[in-house]
């Protein structure tokens, strides 16, 4: 059956231009379409796996970070700041997680009904020997990696309480006398004798000298 101008819109039609209005080059150009969307479809795994790897060494360095200002004795209400952002990125990354899971879904669903005009159906087929990802021969890493934020998330709530209610208090220094014990000798010296000075004879009286005449 022939689409009518209409039917080439619809966006719930995959083949929007078949064989026999678009010409002789019809599966050369859908194979490269196909080649096209394989690709993207990879790409968008690329992105969801080093999109994962930054927010780990995100949510890593938030937990050293909570490690040294609780060891500086930093207060509670400003060391509660760590985990609520921590939530807040271990929230975005699960939401980042189903959303990669939902888009690689359509393509797949796709790349299934491109391969309906193509000698094999290639993906389909691994899809199906791997039992859709409901059995035991293949599970889908995104069922595994989502529980990596939600155990970053139940972590956070765990320090959090930390800092607002469990944080012991910050322990100052006092001085302490100190004691000493045990027997000290002490010898005192008397000083020695400061020398007399040596008596000084009496100047001798000086003559009155004689006028000359």
């Amino acid at each position: 059956m022939t689409p009518t101008p209409e039917d080439k819109h619809r966006p719930d039609q995959l083949i929007s231009n078949p064989k026999e209005t678009y010409g002789e080059r019809f599966q050369e150009h859908l194979l490269e379409q196909y080649k096209l969307y394989v690709d993207s479809s990879q790409k968008v795994s690329e992105k969801r796996i080093s999109t994962g790897n930054y927010l780990l060494t995100v949510n890593s360095s938030l937990l050293t970070v909570f490690g040294i200002a609780s060891k500086l004795h930093i207060g509670g209400a400003w060391l509660v700041i760590i985990p609520i952002a921590g939530l807040l990125v271990s929230l975005t990354w699960f939401s980042l997680v189903i959303s990669y899971k939902d888009l690689n879904t359509a393509k797949f669903k796709v790349i299934h009904e491109l391969e309906d005009y193509l000698p094999a159906a290639l993906f389909r087929y691994e899809w199906h020997s791997c039992e859709q990802g409901q059995g035991k021969a293949y599970k889908p890493i995104t069922h595994l990696e989502r529980w990596i934020p939600v155990t970053f998330a139940a972590v956070y709530l765990v320090l959090a309480g930390y800092a607002l209610f469990f944080r012991p208090p910050e322990k100052k220094a006092e001085t302490q006398p100190v004691s000493i014990t045990g027997t000290v000798d002490v010898n005192i010296k008397s000083p020695a004798p400061v020398p007399a000075a040596p008596a000084q004879s009496p100047a001798a009286p000086t003559q009155p000298r004689k006028k000359s005449r």
